[in-house]
């Protein structure tokens, strides 16, 4: 009700303050979508801005430790109450660059640590590894089929950092040539 309140998840300030104070996500003004559901994104999560995240997007931050002899939460989340901070599993961090779209059902994996600016992830990708400034990812496990835009435009876009800006000034940036 408060996140409909404060016209939807672009512009609520009190969701925004709810992931980062609870759930360790940090999310950049005007993103929004799946991953700004609590418990969607695992801790060390930082979201840039403008960054369009489609329904059912989930970010791991950890798997299961195939390397011990359990695998069960029981014996590497110390939360339950059965093992101390020092069985805990590794949780890696990510960013998510500013003006990125990922698609619906996306799945993001552990080893993942950057996708970068003006990224795209096709829908139902499954993300193994990072991926570039402005690169398209596809697939299971996703890969990269392209780039978006020509060089002189992504270098000026990365100079210029439009995304930084309200979107009204973003708006009269992207209108002049």
């Amino acid at each position: 009700m408060i996140v409909r309140h404060e016209k939807g998840e672009m512009f609520s300030l009190s969701l925004r303050t709810l992931l980062r104070r609870h759930f360790d996500v940090e999310v950049g003004a005007y993103s929004y979508g799946g991953l700004l559901k609590p418990g969607a994104a695992d801790s060390k999560t930082v979201i840039g801005r403008y960054v369009s995240i489609g329904p059912n997007v989930r970010r791991f931050g950890a798997a299961h430790p195939v390397d011990r002899r359990l695998m069960h939460p029981f014996w590497y989340n110390p939360h339950l109450g059965l093992v101390g901070p020092d069985q805990e599993v590794h949780r890696s961090g990510i960013y998510i660059g500013h003006d990125s779209w990922i698609g619906a059902n996306v799945t993001i994996l552990p080893r993942v640590a950057r996708i970068g600016v003006g990224a795209v992830v096709g829908a139902g990708a499954v993300v193994t590894r990072d991926v570039p400034d402005f690169a398209i990812a596809v697939g299971n496990p996703a890969r990269i089929i392209g780039v978006r835009l020509d060089t002189r435009e992504r270098s000026k876009l990365l100079r210029d950092a439009p995304w930084g800006l309200g979107p009204q000034d973003a708006n009269d940036y992207l209108s002049k040539p």
